[in-house]
């Protein structure tokens, strides 16, 4: 689910201010010590974490909410994805905890109201979650869409939670690992982003449970995406368009096959979908499988990317087949890459590109929306945890949790520090 941006208008002073601000943040971000991850994080902390507060409060206070009896409510009672409208700003409000030094109450008790409610009346026996009336989307996406929040919400809190909501949680996530395997969601290729998010759910619920079978159950589902039996899902799975040399994809391009109205192949719009499912997958899991297929999804978007004003041309599409079809390109992969793996020539993009989802968000009828209500979870919420986690200087505002590769089960706690003076670079 991607929204189009035909009609995003900016008068002309807006115009001019946003220019000079990208070529500002260009020339910053073309300095040899900018070109230094830990400097570019801090950089990137220091912009996204106050975005992020007044985002939260306008989704937990009147502007678009409010948070009502543990529910992100919606103004516009549009209804079109209960999911994304409860899941996104649950996993902002974590990771403003976290990243605030567990120093703001109030974040984590939305975060804990959330999830609570949403067990208490959108989980089903079978374990699944699904909307509430009026709202279309099917139980097996909703579980994903949702649970992933979850999942990604539990990952950041599980230390600071009181321990009976701490097993009523894991309790939940197992429930939604046996609906997902015995319901065959695993086993159908519904489309790539699709599959890939119940692969990245799957991880999330090991993590939490620490269930062998769970381990199983998510190399199962990354066998399956990847190479779907070809007699019963032809032209699906993992589509390899430049063979990498490097073991990290980062040379190399690929995608997901996506079915539609134009078949089965590429589709550019839902491949942004994967990349951001695969790089929440990398940061909090180390997966070298994730790292391959984030690096490789990004080169295969990157051509189609205008970075002056961050459109994706989505033409002819399998899914979206219109022939001049553009649409915002929002995600946490130029963060998630350019800041913890190799991917140094991404991280002159990060500031322009969130920058620009910043101007994004309050547009009329947009920060409403359940496509920008996930984004905030699962694009805007990954930029801050993937800058927290590249920052290895003192940062008044963060505490840093060293995320990538937590699958070692390791209990965060904080340190005393000593604040060290920053110096120019």
């Amino acid at each position: 689910m991607q929204w189009p941006m035909h009609s995003i208008r900016f008068n002309f002073v807006r115009c001019a201010a946003l220019t000079l601000a990208f070529v500002l943040l260009f020339c910053l971000m073309a300095t040899p010590g900018f070109a230094d991850p830990s400097n570019a994080a801090a950089a990137v902390e220091s912009n996204v974490i106050p975005f992020m507060s007044k985002q939260l409060s306008e989704y937990a206070g009147s502007m678009y909410g409010p948070l009502d009896n543990g529910v992100w409510t919606d103004l516009e009672g549009s209804g079109d994805c209960w999911a994304c409208n409860d899941g996104g700003p649950t996993t902002a409000a974590a990771t403003l905890y976290v990243l605030g030094g567990e120093s703001d109450p109030t974040l984590l008790n939305e975060a804990e109201e959330a999830i609570n409610t949403a067990i208490a009346s959108q989980q089903t026996p079978d374990g699944g979650f699904t909307p509430p009336a009026g709202d279309s989307q099917s139980e097996g996406v909703a579980t994903m869409f949702f649970g992933v929040e979850f999942g990604t919400t539990y990952d950041l809190l599980a230390p600071y939670l009181d321990p009976a909501t701490r097993a009523a949680w894991q309790r939940s996530l197992a429930a939604v690992g046996n609906y997902l395997v015995n319901t065959g969601q695993v086993t159908w290729y519904a489309n790539g982003n699709i599959n890939l998010g119940y692969t990245e759910l799957l991880w999330l619920i090991w993590h939490a449970t620490g269930q062998s079978k769970f381990e199983q159950d998510y190399n199962n589902s990354w066998n399956f995406t990847m190479d779907p039996p070809q007699s019963k899902f032809p032209g699906c799975g993992w589509i390899t368009v430049q063979a990498p040399t490097h073991a990290d994809g980062s040379d190399g391009a690929g995608y997901f096959a996506e079915a539609g109205a134009g078949g089965v192949g590429y589709d550019a719009e839902y491949s942004s979908l994967q990349l951001d499912v695969a790089s929440r997958l990398y940061l909090l899991s180390g997966d070298p499988r994730a790292l391959r297929v984030a690096n490789m999804l990004m080169n295969m978007e990157m051509p189609r990317v205008n970075t002056s004003t961050w459109m994706l041309n989505s033409s002819n599409g399998t899914r979206h087949t219109q022939a001049d079809r553009y649409v915002g390109f929002m995600t946490s992969a130029f963060a998630v890459l350019g800041l913890n793996t190799a991917r140094s020539d991404l991280i002159r993009y990060i500031l322009p590109q969130l920058k620009q989802e910043e101007v994004w968000f309050p547009q009329p009828n947009q920060a409403d929306s359940g496509v920008f209500r996930r984004a905030f979870g699962n694009s805007i919420s990954l930029i801050a945890l993937a800058a927290a986690n590249a920052d290895t200087q003192y940062s008044p505002t963060t505490a840093r949790y060293r995320l990538l590769g937590s699958k070692k089960h390791k209990v965060r706690t904080k340190k005393k520090r000593t604040k060290k003076k920053r110096t120019k670079n």
